[in-house]
């Protein structure tokens, strides 16, 4: 009869640590500067318990990059990616929350015309994916975006900070619906 208990309250302490853990809230820093510093770094926190705190990644070169652009778009050719037009992430992306976005852009062409020019496509694209993200995503403050011209000089600088949260279990819930929806149209 004791055996019983003691596996009872095993199997509810195993339930509690399992709903405890899918319930728990998770945030995700993300900071990256160009040219002062080649890596992204990224810290995650569980609660306020920091689990990973400044893992740095490199970023590829430029050639390596084109390697792989040249790679996706050889098999998106070959209709070997169509799983990509069939997945919809917005029910994914409705269980992410982002906390706080900084982006900030400084750069010159050396020329006032073209400097002027660029800028403005800069802020046309960075306002585009803003407008693009508080549609899919939840914001819960405005994103601060900046373009600074530097009409006598030719130099770019960039500042991207982002700190995003979702609950563990919402997330694999948002995951499964995607499967679920990539399943019903095979």
């Amino acid at each position: 009869m004791d055996s019983l208990y003691i596996f009872l309250i095993l199997i509810a302490g195993i339930v509690l640590i399992l709903v405890f853990f899918l319930r728990s809230k998770w945030v995700v820093k993300i900071n990256y500067q160009f040219p002062e510093m080649d890596n992204m770094q990224i810290s995650v926190f569980f609660y306020n318990w920091c689990v990973l705190k400044q893992k740095k990644l490199r970023i590829s070169s430029q050639k390596e990059m084109e390697k792989g652009y040249i790679h996706f778009y050889k098999l998106l050719r070959e209709k070997k990616l169509h799983l990509l037009k069939e997945l919809r992430f917005q029910a994914l992306l409705k269980e992410i929350k982002v906390l706080e976005l900084t982006w900030s852009t400084k750069g010159g062409t050396g020329n006032a015309f073209s400097t002027s020019i660029t800028s403005g496509t800069i802020w046309a694209m960075k306002g585009w994916l803003i407008g693009y993200l508080t549609q899919q995503l939840d914001f819960c403050k405005n994103p601060q975006i900046h373009v600074q011209p530097d009409f006598q000089n030719s130099s770019l600088q960039t500042r991207f900070s982002c700190m995003i949260s979702f609950r563990l279990g919402k997330t694999i819930l948002g995951i499964m619906r995607v499967l679920k929806i990539k399943e019903v149209k095979k």
